[in-house]
């Protein structure tokens, strides 16, 4: 299919990179329209005549409804959209760029998620920008790829709260069964300010069966944060109930000290046919040389501290260690088959055979996630869930999640129903 000229195009209250993004695609369908070719199956692609430049536009709608059972906590129940994301992506020459923004984030550095330039080296890519440093299972699958609503704990979710797309240079590629990334990132996303805090990751993994009846799946990695000079705190955190829910912090390493945060994580996985089931168990450890007032502690953790407070200098904070793990599986009621992408060392979504009801696929759902710091008691949470996702087809689906929450630390129980309806192309 060949365009032609013509196509014209509007703004009203846009965003900087909304207008970018509008510019951008204007004009590689201009350029289009005298010599080069776009291709319309499944998503929009342009490639030049000579093949030295291509662009593809994709993007993703998330639109999200939370309904909450009060307990202790009251939050407020909601619709939001959890992501509104359009991609922009291609190559020129040979070297490939990838330019994504998120609506719902904001409408500038704010919203940027992948932005980022790889050039092609040894069987993988190198990467100069902003991407996710390479640790956890739950935090390599796509967001249109996720089993429940939110990813578990051992994720950007939790442990690595607030630090999920980085600035850095990182390589990531496929040698045979193995699937390996690294990175060296500073502390801070685009829209952060700027620091001199900085960190490395790296993961593994291993899939020794990959069939299209049955995967089997190992993985581990490791991560390191030092906080220094302007950067924000380290911390994790559980989001117990839901997205928009109460959450309970689980660690604080104060980012002005100076100090580390350490991570390691194991992964196991696999699918036969319908099922599914994949776990992770995840350590940090969080430096810590502080004091806390009483009321300054009750404030940040939610509980009044359950240990001895000095009378002079307040609540003492050392170091801590977290812990947390989860376990999620699935059933495809309808028979197909997760499929697994050894490109990123994680499950895609099952696709639609179309021979379920309605012409698509129906899953069943459940987890349960748990987070623990080990040196302050009681100081946990807990998470059990149970779902049913609908695949109207390759692109649209529905999500609907029951989660009862429960913080052991400040004893609320609050529960969410959640609904999600989902387009990515």
């Amino acid at each position: 299919m060949l365009l032609r000229s013509g196509v014209s195009m509007k703004s009203s209250g846009t965003g900087t990179v909304g207008k970018a993004l509008a510019v951008a695609t204007y004009g590689l369908l201009s350029i289009t329209a005298v010599a080069g070719e776009a291709e319309s199956k499944g998503g929009l692609k342009i490639t030049s005549d000579d093949g030295n430049f291509s662009a593809s536009l994709g993007g993703r709608i998330h639109f999200d409804t939370y309904l909450f059972d009060t307990d202790i906590e009251d939050p407020v129940s909601t619709t939001e959209f959890r992501r509104a994301r359009i991609t922009l992506k291609g190559s020129i020459y040979d070297w490939k760029y990838v330019l994504e923004q998120d609506f719902a984030a904001g409408d500038t550095h704010a919203g940027f998620r992948d932005v980022f330039i790889a050039h092609k080296f040894l069987d993988g890519e190198i990467r100069i920008g902003q991407f996710k440093p390479f640790r956890s299972m739950a935090e390599m699958t796509s967001s249109n790829e996720i089993t429940m609503l939110e990813r578990p704990f051992s994720s950007a979710t939790g442990l690595y709260d607030g630090y999920q797309f980085q600035q850095g240079i990182g390589w990531t590629g496929v040698l045979d069964c193995f699937t390996l990334g690294m990175m060296a990132f500073n502390l801070r996303d685009a829209a952060q300010s700027r620091n001199e805090g900085v960190g490395a990751a790296g993961r593994l993994a291993w899939a020794p069966i990959n069939t299209d009846e049955a995967v089997f799946h190992l993985g581990t990695s490791i991560s390191f944060e030092n906080a220094n000079r302007n950067s924000g705190d380290l911390y994790a955190e559980a989001d117990y109930a839901g997205r928009r829910g109460p959450s309970q912090l689980m660690a604080l390493t104060p980012g002005d000290l100076g100090e580390d945060a350490s991570y390691a994580g194991f992964e196991i996985a696999g699918s036969y046919g319908p099922l599914y089931l994949q776990a992770e168990y995840a350590i940090g450890e969080f430096e810590a040389d502080y004091y806390l007032t009483e009321i300054d502690f009750e404030d940040e953790f939610g509980a009044p501290p359950p240990f001895y407070c000095d009378p002079m200098f307040g609540c003492y904070i050392d170091d801590q260690s977290v812990h947390t793990w989860y376990v999620q599986g699935s059933w495809m009621i309808t028979g197909e088959h997760k499929t697994y992408s050894k490109k990123r060392g994680a499950f895609n979504s099952a696709k639609p055979s179309g021979d379920g009801l309605w012409g698509g696929a129906w899953e069943l759902t459940a987890r349960y996630d748990t987070m623990e710091n080990r040196d302050i008691h009681s100081l946990e949470a807990n998470s059990a869930q149970i779902g049913l996702n609908y695949y109207a087809n390759r692109n649209v689906r529905v999500m609907m999640n029951m989660i009862f929450g429960d913080d052991e630390f400040t004893g609320d129980g609050t529960n969410q129903f959640g609904i999600r309806v989902q387009m990515g192309w």
